[in-house]
């Protein structure tokens, strides 16, 4: 069995409360048994990699959030531009991409 994190179940939670959906939801929405995704939720257990992916996509999670926690979550500039540079191409990337290294 795989070590369980509780930073997962935690995250989830929070998002999915934040959205103010039910734990019955998002198991109906990503497609499990509704005690499954409660055991998710309370630390019981750790979703597989397509599941895991499933979770994120539907909670609108990036998985950075849970592989790199990081503090701007919460600062609406930081989330404005993760939002611009998620729509953008890899050639608006590539354009982007040297911009960090100028100050």
């Amino acid at each position: 069995m795989a070590d369980v994190d509780p930073k997962l179940g935690n995250l989830i939670k929070k998002t999915r409360l934040e959205r103010r959906l039910t734990q019955e939801e998002v198991a109906e929405m990503i497609g499990c048994h509704s005690q499954y995704y409660k055991n998710l939720e309370n630390g019981k257990g750790m979703p597989s990699v397509p599941m895991f992916c499933k979770i994120m996509r539907v909670l609108h999670i990036s998985s950075d959030e849970y592989v790199w926690p990081n503090q701007n979550r919460g600062n609406p500039t930081y989330q404005s531009l993760l939002n611009l540079l998620s729509q953008c191409g890899d050639y608006k990337l590539s354009v982007f991409s040297p911009l960090p290294r100028l100050f």
